[in-house]
């Protein structure tokens, strides 16, 4: 949300005050607000509407997790599809090209398990295990936020061509492209796990043994 759309966030709340008998102060309404204010307008009323329309929960008045959980589902819904859109990104993308998603928690997750190199270098063997992996510290950074997340995770040929003092490419944004930015922006490059030379090697060569195995 923007700064624009308080007012109507404000009276949102106001009026779901009166509907649930509850009193909602200046100070509780900048929770609410600072709690949101990262998803779209249009989204958050939604979900105030549905909630209220629930028969489970209508009865109560929402909590902003209970309105990040009609936006968004719960964590292993959130984490299940940030998973499928990595496993397509590097289906799609693959281990050369440097990538920036739309989320943040996707990049701090990846960095954790060894950055985009070692992600991509995985064996089909292993798909499963890295799978539940990366959905575990997706799960976790959807509880409690990440401190900081990469900018960008570095595919083998931007690694590589800024060693040797190349050019190196752009990256690839995806999802949403404005989100994808923003990711950029706030990102930091000083990672927590610095993929060593060797690191680097050793997944040129297991991708090499990959396709000289399928041909």
């Amino acid at each position: 949300m923007q700064e624009h759309d308080l007012g109507q966030f404000a009276g949102l709340l106001a009026e779901l005050s009166e509907l649930y008998g509850k009193c909602i102060s200046s100070g509780l309404t900048e929770i609410y607000w600072k709690a949101l204010e990262m998803f779209e307008w249009v989204d958050v009323k939604a979900a105030f509407e549905a909630h209220a329309r629930n028969p489970d929960c209508g009865q109560f008045f929402p909590k902003p997790a209970d309105i990040v959980r009609f936006i968004d589902g719960n964590g292993e819904t959130r984490a299940l599809k940030a998973w499928t859109i990595v496993e397509e990104a590097m289906r799609r993308v693959g281990i050369y090209q440097s990538v920036i998603f739309d989320d943040c928690l996707i990049h701090a997750a990846i960095e954790e398990m060894g950055g985009w190199v070692q992600l991509c270098s995985m064996t089909m063997e292993d798909l499963p295990f890295r799978a539940r992996e990366f959905q575990k510290r997706y799960m976790a950074f959807v509880i409690k936020k990440p401190a900081r997340y990469p900018s960008c995770l570095h595919g083998l040929s931007t690694l590589e061509n800024t060693k040797n003092g190349y050019p190196v490419e752009l990256p690839l944004l995806i999802g949403n492209i404005e989100k994808a930015e923003q990711v950029m922006l706030s990102g930091n490059e000083a990672a927590l796990n610095v993929q060593s030379l060797k690191t680097i090697q050793n997944a040129l060569q297991q991708t090499i043994k990959q396709l000289e195995d399928q041909s």
